[in-house]
C-alpha cells in the first residue's frame, strides 16, 4: 500500500531542509541566551562594530509559532523552490535578499540615527522572501497553488505574503517590520526584473517607428504610394510600389 505524505522526506542534501534545521537551532539558542546577542541591533552594528549581527540574525525567530511555521515554510515551499531553481540560485536569492534588506535597514538607521533602536530577527524576512518568490514563480508558469484547500493564483499567493507584513506593520509599527518590507520590495524587483528592465519590446517599437518615418519621408519626396502587405505574406513590413 502506497504511503501518503503531506511533506517531502527530510534530506540533508537539500539546502532548504538544512536552513529549516538551522532556523530551529539558532532560534532555540537565542531563546536560551535570552538576550540580543544574535539579533540585528542597528546601533551596535553601526557604532559598536558588531558586524556578525546581520548574518546571525538571518535564521533567528523569536516566538514558538514563528519557529514552527517558519521551519515548515522553508522546509516545504523552500524545498519546492530549490528543486525548481537549483541549489546555487536558491541560496543566492533566499539568503541574499534578506541580507540586503538588513543592510538597507542599517542604512536607514544611519541616515536617521534618532530612531528607537529596534532589535530585528531575520527569519521573518527569510520567510517573506521565500513566500513571495514561490508565488510569483508559480504565476509565471501558470500554476495554481493550494492555500488551505482553496486554489489560488500565484500572484495572489505572493500578495498574501506581502499582506502579512503590511498588516503586522499596521497593527504594531512599520518600523518593526522594516527589513521585511525591504525584503518584499527586493523580492518583487528580482522576480519582475526581466519585465521591468527588458528593453527588447521597447527597442522593437522604436525601430518600427523609425522605419515608418523613413518610409513617410521617401513617400513625400518621390510621390510613391505605400501599400501594406496582407497578414499571410511572409514579409509583414510595408511595401513600396
Amino acid at each position: 500500500m502506497k504511503r501518503f505524505s503531506l511533506l517531502p522526506s527530510l534530506s540533508l542534501y537539500s539546502s532548504a531542509h538544512k536552513l529549516a534545521i538551522a532556523l530551529v537551532g539558532a532560534s532555540v539558542i537565542q531563546g536560551i541566551l535570552n538576550n540580543t546577542l544574535l539579533l540585528l541591533v542597528p546601533s551596535r552594528t553601526l557604532f559598536g562594530l558588531e558586524i556578525w549581527r546581520p548574518f546571525t540574525a538571518l535564521l533567528v525567530a523569536v516566538s514558538p509559532m514563528e519557529i514552527i511555521f517558519g521551519a515548515l515554510i522553508i522546509y516545504s515551499i523552500g524545498g519546492a523552490l530549490e528543486q525548481s531553481w537549483g541549489r546555487k540560485r536558491f541560496l543566492k536569492v533566499i539568503l541574499g535578499i534578506p541580507l540586503l534588506a538588513e543592510l538597507f535597514t542599517l542604512l536607514f538607521f544611519a541616515i536617521i540615527p534618532g530612531l528607537y533602536d529596534v532589535p530585528y530577527h531575520g527569519a521573518s524576512s527569510l520567510i517573506t522572501t521565500i513566500w513571495i518568490a514561490f508565488g510569483l514563480r508559480a504565476a509565471y508558469s501558470g500554476q495554481l497553488l493550494n492555500f488551505w484547500g482553496a486554489p489560488i493564483q500565484g500572484k495572489t499567493f505572493a500578495l498574501i505574503g506581502l499582506g502579512f507584513v503590511v498588516l503586522t506593520g499596521v497593527f504594531s509599527s512599520f518600523l518593526l517590520v522594516l527589513p521585511d518590507l525591504f525584503a518584499a520590495l527586493f523580492t518583487y524587483s528580482y522576480m519582475y526584473r526581466r519585465r521591468w528592465f527588458d528593453l527588447t519590446e521597447v527597442k522593437g517599437k522604436i525601430e518600427l517607428s523609425y522605419y515608418n518615418w523613413k518610409l513617410k519621408r521617401l513617400k513625400n519626396r518621390s510621390g510613391l504610394r505605400v501599400v501594406k502587405g496582407s497578414r499571410d505574406d511572409e514579409d509583414l513590413k510595408p511595401k513600396i510600389h
